[in-house]
């Protein structure tokens, strides 16, 4: 009689354990532990392997390669800026095909309203230096040997082809900007741009951001790779079609 006792009470202290488990302990309130989210199979999310800003200058000698921003539009005086962007696609799996593309940047300060944002892609090889404008970054510093400037694509020796950049003239994407928000550029024109860069048939130069260059304040700045916050860096999205 007293076996049977003990092991109607053993298993009466297993179940309540089991019920207060299910609760989330003691509180009587459930588990608010959150749950890990699993990868997307057909997504790869990358970094930026270098930007940098143009700053328009007669003799190309400002420049802002390793600032936490970058700029494009026109200044109050009348000032272009524009933005150079790319990405290293060497990682992306050579036997799944892309599906779509999307660049995501996020804008912190703005001199004006909504404006038109477009990508073009970049023609010339480029790097990024080591300038590092201070302050809000807008008006750049004296450009180093490296940088890409207005005139060019690695001061001072090698200029671009056309100044403001060598790019193709029609846009891979464009946006409209306006609040202080993440912006994303995608279409077929972005996506094959990538498809290209990634079987090599042409090479990858990354892409030019040119804003609103038609009136004076219209520029935008964007936080750029070397951001303290994660989360407001530019990044690349690639969907890639599912395995059979």
């Amino acid at each position: 009689m007293f076996s049977r006792f003990r092991f109607l009470l053993a298993v009466s202290v297993a179940l309540f354990a089991t019920v207060v488990s299910a609760c989330g302990g003691g509180s009587g309130e459930p588990s608010t532990a959150t749950p890990t989210p699993t990868p997307n199979p057909n997504m790869v999310r990358l970094a930026p392997s270098q930007d940098a800003t143009l700053y328009e200058h007669d003799e190309g000698a400002i420049a802002s390669s390793v600032s936490p921003t970058t700029f494009v539009g026109v200044t109050n005086r009348r000032e272009r800026r524009r933005m150079l962007i790319a990405f290293d696609v060497t990682s992306l799996p050579a036997n799944r095909e892309i599906t779509g593309v999307r660049l995501e940047m996020h804008m912190s300060k703005s001199a004006s309203g909504a404006v038109d944002v477009a990508l073009h892609r970049v023609t010339s090889a480029w790097a990024e230096g080591t300038s590092a404008a201070s302050g809000m970054g807008g008006k750049g510093t004296a450009a180093l040997a490296g940088d890409p400037t207005w005139l060019h694509a690695a001061y001072p020796d090698t200029p671009w082809l056309t100044a403001g950049g060598d790019h193709i003239a029609e846009a891979s994407a464009v946006t409209s900007v306006d609040n202080f928000v993440r912006y994303s550029w995608s279409g077929p024109g972005l996506a094959e741009d990538v498809r290209m860069w990634a079987n090599g048939a042409v090479p990858n130069r990354g892409w030019l951001a040119i804003g609103d260059e038609t009136r004076q304040k219209t520029a935008k700045r964007f936080d750029a790779r070397e951001h303290a916050s994660v989360d407001r860096r530019p990044s690349l999205v690639v969907e890639l079609a599912p395995l059979p």
